[in-house]
Order: structure tokens, then C-alpha cells, then sequence
């Protein structure tokens, strides 16, 4: 994994326009790692995400309670995971997410909890705060930095 680049996110405008260019250069079979502290942005951030997918703006929940949504979009289905709740890494496993991903788009919060379990080819989001400042980074492959290129 290298590092590809960074943003600034100075206001919400900038995190939907992150969400929706992701959305746009997503494909099936992609696994988002989305990291970050509590309130970081990681839900809002998938949310302008789904919704680029879904063609309309509604109410995306956090899937912290439920573990994992669903959401059928043109490109494939998607799942929105948090892995925030779980115990170990082995209630991942008795999901079965990890056989639907390679159809479908994988978008996991604290994936840092299923670390073990976590592909390769994925790209890595990381939101976090800098001084007063919230900044997004990504991680990833040689793909990955080519399709991220437009965006940085």
C-alpha cells in the first residue's frame, strides 16, 4: 500500500464532491477501508457516495446498530458495513461479506477491527483531524493512484 495523496475537507461541499467522484470511478468487486475517529465524517462521506449510486438524495442511515445496508445501484450492489460493534474478527466472517464483495462494492467503517480480513487491491480512507483542520488520505495500489488521479 502506498500513500496516493490528501485533502483538505474545509466544509461539506468538499466531502460530497469526494463522495459522488468515488462513487463515479467505483466499480464492482472495489473495497473501500473507511478510517477514522468518532465523528470524523466516515458515514457522511458514504453517504454522498450511496446516493451518487441511487441517483437521488435520502436518508442513508449509519449502519453501526444493524452491522451492514444494502443499496442496488446501475453499477452493482453495495454494501455499507460498520464494523465498529463487533467482538472479533470472526463475526465478519459469519457475515458473509466476504464472498459478495467480489460482486458488489464493499464500503466498511472501522475496518481497522477486520484488519485480517481486509483484500489487497482495497483502498484505504482515512479521515482524521489536523490541528483545526479535517484531512482525507488514501492508500492504495498502482490502480488505485491512477483511478484517484483526476480526483487529486
Amino acid at each position: 500500500m502506498m500513500n496516493i495523496g490528501s485533502l483538505k475537507l474545509d466544509n461539506e461541499k468538499i466531502t460530497k464532491k469526494i463522495g459522488e467522484k468515488l462513487y463515479k470511478i467505483c466499480k464492482m468487486g472495489d473495497f473501500f477501508a473507511v478510517h477514522g475517529s468518532l465523528g470524523a465524517g466516515k458515514t457522511t462521506l458514504i453517504r454522498y457516495f450511496i446516493n451518487k449510486g441511487l441517483n437521488k438524495t435520502t436518508y442513508i442511515p449509519s449502519p453501526s446498530y444493524n452491522l451492514y445496508f444494502t443499496y442496488k445501484t446501475n453499477k452493482s450492489e453495495i454494501f455499507h458495513f460498520d464494523a465498529w460493534r463487533l467482538n472479533d474478527q470472526e463475526e465478519f466472517l459469519n457475515l458473509g461479506l466476504l464472498e459478495v464483495y467480489s460482486r458488489s462494492i464493499l464500503l466498511v467503517e472501522w475496518a481497522n477491527k477486520i484488519k485480517g480480513f481486509l483484500p489487497k487491491n482495497r483502498l484505504d480512507i482515512n479521515i482524521f483531524f489536523h490541528r483545526e483542520n479535517r484531512i482525507l488520505s488514501f492508500k492504495g495500489n498502482a490502480e488505485w493512484k491512477k483511478r484517484l488521479s483526476g480526483l487529486l
